[in-house]
Protein backbone atom coordinates (compact mmCIF):
# COMPACT_ATOMS: atom_id res chain seq x y z
CA UNK A 1 0.00 0.00 0.00
CA UNK A 2 2.68 2.41 0.74
CA UNK A 3 4.23 1.61 -2.72
CA UNK A 4 0.09 2.76 -4.10
CA UNK A 5 0.60 5.98 -2.51
CA UNK A 6 3.74 6.64 -3.35
CA UNK A 7 3.15 6.38 -7.11
CA UNK A 8 0.06 7.79 -6.65
CA UNK A 9 1.65 10.49 -4.82
CA UNK A 10 4.53 10.75 -7.30
CA UNK A 11 1.77 10.72 -11.01
CA UNK A 12 0.26 13.40 -9.18
CA UNK A 13 3.78 15.42 -9.04
CA UNK A 14 4.09 14.66 -12.26
CA UNK A 15 1.13 15.45 -13.99
CA UNK A 16 1.18 18.89 -12.23
CA UNK A 17 4.59 19.74 -13.15
CA UNK A 18 3.63 18.74 -16.72
CA UNK A 19 0.88 21.17 -16.76
CA UNK A 20 3.06 23.94 -15.30
CA UNK A 21 5.14 23.50 -18.07
CA UNK A 22 2.37 22.78 -20.86
CA UNK A 23 0.53 26.03 -19.77
CA UNK A 24 3.70 27.94 -19.44
CA UNK A 25 4.35 27.02 -23.46
CA UNK A 26 1.10 27.79 -24.37
CA UNK A 27 1.05 31.24 -22.77
CA UNK A 28 1.85 33.21 -25.44
CA UNK A 29 1.06 36.83 -25.90
CA UNK A 30 -1.42 38.18 -28.35
CA UNK A 31 -2.31 42.30 -28.65
CA UNK A 32 -4.76 43.69 -30.66
CA UNK A 33 -5.22 47.85 -31.45
CA UNK A 34 -8.23 50.13 -31.03
CA UNK A 35 -8.42 53.59 -33.29
CA UNK A 36 -10.25 55.74 -31.22
CA UNK A 37 -11.50 58.63 -33.37
CA UNK A 38 -13.05 61.93 -31.68
CA UNK A 39 -15.43 63.70 -34.14
CA UNK A 40 -17.96 66.62 -34.07
CA UNK A 41 -19.44 69.00 -36.01
CA UNK A 42 -18.02 72.32 -35.63
CA UNK A 43 -20.96 74.72 -33.19
CA UNK A 44 -20.96 78.24 -32.99
CA UNK A 45 -23.49 80.57 -31.18
CA UNK A 46 -24.31 83.86 -30.50
CA UNK A 47 -26.15 84.77 -27.51
CA UNK A 48 -27.83 87.97 -25.66
CA UNK A 49 -27.78 90.31 -28.50
CA UNK A 50 -30.61 93.13 -27.31
CA UNK A 51 -32.35 95.58 -28.61
CA UNK A 52 -30.42 99.21 -28.65
CA UNK A 53 -31.74 102.60 -27.87
CA UNK A 54 -29.86 105.62 -28.39
CA UNK A 55 -31.96 108.66 -27.04
CA UNK A 56 -31.39 112.32 -27.03
CA UNK A 57 -27.99 112.86 -27.89
CA UNK A 58 -26.46 115.96 -27.09
CA UNK A 59 -26.37 118.44 -29.73
CA UNK A 60 -23.07 118.51 -31.32
CA UNK A 61 -21.94 115.52 -30.61
CA UNK A 62 -22.46 112.38 -32.38
CA UNK A 63 -25.05 110.18 -31.29
CA UNK A 64 -23.47 106.47 -29.83
CA UNK A 65 -24.69 103.14 -28.53
CA UNK A 66 -23.04 100.15 -27.54
CA UNK A 67 -24.31 96.44 -27.09
CA UNK A 68 -22.34 93.72 -25.69
CA UNK A 69 -22.83 89.87 -26.58
CA UNK A 70 -20.77 86.45 -26.86
CA UNK A 71 -20.09 84.67 -29.60
CA UNK A 72 -18.95 81.09 -28.61
CA UNK A 73 -18.53 77.70 -30.38
CA UNK A 74 -16.08 74.34 -30.34
CA UNK A 75 -14.39 72.99 -33.56
CA UNK A 76 -12.36 75.93 -35.23
CA UNK A 77 -10.06 78.47 -33.78
CA UNK A 78 -11.48 82.07 -35.80
CA UNK A 79 -14.49 82.75 -36.84
CA UNK A 80 -15.59 85.81 -39.54
CA UNK A 81 -18.68 88.55 -38.56
CA UNK A 82 -20.63 89.72 -40.73
CA UNK A 83 -23.55 92.60 -40.16
CA UNK A 84 -26.13 93.60 -42.28
CA UNK A 85 -28.79 96.53 -42.66
CA UNK A 86 -32.59 95.07 -42.73
CA UNK A 87 -33.72 98.82 -43.81
CA UNK A 88 -35.55 98.00 -46.85
CA UNK A 89 -33.10 99.29 -49.29
CA UNK A 90 -30.88 97.44 -51.66
CA UNK A 91 -27.73 99.31 -50.48
CA UNK A 92 -24.26 98.83 -49.17
CA UNK A 93 -24.91 101.41 -46.02
CA UNK A 94 -26.12 100.80 -42.47
CA UNK A 95 -29.63 103.20 -42.75
CA UNK A 96 -31.97 104.57 -39.98
CA UNK A 97 -35.10 104.95 -41.58
CA UNK A 98 -38.82 106.36 -40.41
CA UNK A 99 -40.08 105.09 -43.70
CA UNK A 100 -39.46 108.64 -45.73
CA UNK A 101 -36.11 110.09 -44.15
CA UNK A 102 -32.56 108.21 -43.72
CA UNK A 103 -29.86 108.68 -41.33
CA UNK A 104 -26.60 107.11 -41.99
CA UNK A 105 -25.10 105.15 -39.68
CA UNK A 106 -21.81 103.62 -38.88
CA UNK A 107 -20.98 99.71 -37.05
CA UNK A 108 -17.90 98.73 -34.91
CA UNK A 109 -16.70 95.68 -33.85
CA UNK A 110 -14.77 94.69 -30.79
CA UNK A 111 -13.86 90.89 -30.28
CA UNK A 112 -13.55 91.68 -26.78
CA UNK A 113 -15.91 94.07 -24.18
CA UNK A 114 -12.89 96.31 -23.16
CA UNK A 115 -10.63 96.73 -26.86
CA UNK A 116 -11.18 99.34 -29.24
CA UNK A 117 -14.05 99.20 -32.14
CA UNK A 118 -13.10 98.00 -36.04
CA UNK A 119 -15.23 100.03 -38.54
CA UNK A 120 -17.37 97.37 -40.58
CA UNK A 121 -18.80 97.78 -43.94
CA UNK A 122 -22.09 96.70 -44.52
CA UNK A 123 -22.50 93.00 -45.74
CA UNK A 124 -18.64 92.60 -45.61
CA UNK A 125 -17.48 89.81 -43.09
CA UNK A 126 -14.73 90.52 -40.81
CA UNK A 127 -12.42 86.82 -40.71
CA UNK A 128 -9.91 86.16 -38.52
CA UNK A 129 -12.04 86.97 -35.21
CA UNK A 130 -10.36 84.45 -32.40
CA UNK A 131 -12.95 82.21 -30.40
CA UNK A 132 -12.63 83.29 -26.79
CA UNK A 133 -15.03 80.64 -25.70
CA UNK A 134 -16.33 77.46 -26.01
CA UNK A 135 -19.76 78.26 -24.35
CA UNK A 136 -21.28 81.57 -23.98
CA UNK A 137 -22.88 80.82 -20.51
CA UNK A 138 -23.48 83.92 -18.58
CA UNK A 139 -20.92 86.15 -20.22
CA UNK A 140 -20.34 88.45 -22.71
CA UNK A 141 -17.35 88.87 -24.78
CA UNK A 142 -17.92 90.65 -27.97
CA UNK A 143 -19.80 94.02 -28.90
CA UNK A 144 -20.44 96.58 -31.67
CA UNK A 145 -21.03 100.04 -31.60
CA UNK A 146 -23.73 102.17 -33.56
CA UNK A 147 -22.53 106.00 -34.35
CA UNK A 148 -24.92 108.31 -35.60
CA UNK A 149 -22.49 111.38 -36.68
CA UNK A 150 -23.65 114.26 -35.36
CA UNK A 151 -23.87 115.70 -39.27
CA UNK A 152 -26.34 113.24 -40.12
CA UNK A 153 -28.70 113.33 -37.40
CA UNK A 154 -28.54 117.78 -36.23
CA UNK A 155 -30.24 117.99 -39.98
CA UNK A 156 -33.51 119.80 -41.18
CA UNK A 157 -34.59 116.90 -42.60
CA UNK A 158 -34.10 114.35 -38.76
CA UNK A 159 -37.52 115.59 -37.39
CA UNK A 160 -37.83 116.42 -33.64
CA UNK A 161 -40.19 113.33 -32.12
CA UNK A 162 -39.70 110.83 -35.37
CA UNK A 163 -38.30 107.38 -34.31
CA UNK A 164 -35.76 106.36 -36.85
CA UNK A 165 -35.36 102.58 -37.04
CA UNK A 166 -33.31 99.99 -38.42
CA UNK A 167 -32.96 95.99 -37.83
CA UNK A 168 -29.19 94.54 -37.63
CA UNK A 169 -28.55 91.69 -38.80
CA UNK A 170 -25.43 89.99 -37.34
CA UNK A 171 -23.87 86.18 -38.59
CA UNK A 172 -21.00 84.43 -37.38
CA UNK A 173 -19.73 81.86 -38.97
CA UNK A 174 -16.75 79.21 -38.59
CA UNK A 175 -13.41 79.26 -39.92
Amino acid sequence: MQKNVVRTLFSAIAAGTLFSISAASMADSASASSDITLSFTPTIEITRVENLTIADPTLGTDAVGTEDFCVGGLGFSTYSITFDSNDGENDTEFTLTDGTNNVPYSVGFDNSTSGTFTTVTEGDALTGQTRNIASCGSSDNARFQITVANSAWETATVLNGTTYTDTLLITVASE
